[in-house]
């Protein structure tokens, strides 16, 4: 049997990493997409669910989202809880954005890509929000070692995955399968407490071997949002 060799530049085009945002400094320097009809729609189902999740959780007062762009899912958020204390980290130029317009909370610019500097916030929050965020760091062990660290057994962590057949950026492709992304945060001492579909869809692809606890009817929703807590250890 003879050895099978890859050329270099067939590896380079299949998995080269200059097209994903955690290398892109400037990312949120245009915001046209912020306009388009589908974007809105999305934000204003998840802003449903994240509200869902507080009217069930009447204690939550802090919460901070990760990766939270410019901040429009943090504004509708606030709209139907306006005494909330909200905390946002992303980019330079996501905060321009936030600024420019007004917003309400407090946003923090930190480079998460390999790590998590937890310096100016607060020892804990009610409520982590991350919203296709982690398939775009290396170091996703570091970011959620940090927001365990930022929660305790009464905190809620929301989280939405994307569904593969979407075509979404992912770092490491197979860690974010409905199952393995399961295990992921089992991994990191959190237990699946929640979950809800999406309103968009992808094409249709059959399940495969790391969705088996995937329901059917999920099959192709366009991200899986999900609920998390501490799990006992």
């Amino acid at each position: 049997m003879g050895l099978f060799r890859i050329k270099h530049n067939e590896f380079e085009q299949a998995f080269s990493m200059e097209r994903f945002d955690t290398e892109h400094v400037n990312e949120w320097i245009s915001v046209d997409r912020l306009q388009e009809q589908a974007w809105i729609d999305r934000y204003e189902y998840e802003s449903y669910l994240v509200n869902h999740v507080i009217s069930n959780n009447p204690n939550t007062k802090n919460i901070l989202e990760i990766g939270s762009g410019p901040g429009i899912l943090s504004q509708k958020i606030l709209a139907h809880y306006p005494d909330l204390n909200y905390h946002l980290i992303d980019k330079p130029f996501a905060k321009k954005y936030f600024e420019e317009h007004q917003y309400k909370g407090t946003f923090f610019v930190k480079d998460l890509s390999n790590s998590f500097d937890k310096e100016g916030l607060l020892p804990k929050y009610d409520l982590v929000i991350m919203n296709d965020f982690l398939e775009h760091v290396y170091n996703p062990h570091a970011i959620l070692k940090a927001v365990y660290e930022l929660t305790d057994s009464n905190s809620n962590f929301f989280i939405s995955n994307p569904n593969w057949r979407m075509a979404h950026q992912y770092v490491y492709r197979g860690l974010f399968d409905f199952d393995n992304f399961i295990y992921l945060l089992y991994t990191h001492h959190f237990q699946l407490d929640g979950f809800y579909g999406s309103q968009l869809k992808t094409p249709h692809y059959p399940k495969i071997s790391s969705e088996s606890l995937l329901p059917d009817e999920n099959l192709t929703d366009w991200n899986h949002y999900m609920v998390f807590k501490h799990r006992e250890v």
